[in-house]
């Protein structure tokens, strides 16, 4: 939920989190245009970071 100047309230996973979960989920059997021979991809790692500065949040 959010309240009137936009800011998360609680501790429900944002959209973009999800998001998030749902590209590690899909590179996990599936390579996108993006990805390299040696398996590094810059979605991946964004979707990485994104989840693990949620989990630092949330843990506040």
């Amino acid at each position: 939920m959010l309240d009137e100047v936009g800011a998360v309230r609680g501790r429900q996973e944002p959209l973009l989190v999800r998001t998030a979960w749902c590209v590690l989920r899909h590179h996990r059997h599936h390579d996108c245009p993006r990805c390299t021979a040696g398996g590094w991809c810059p979605t991946v790692h964004a979707a990485r970071t994104r989840i693990v500065a949620w989990q630092r949040y949330r843990s506040r």
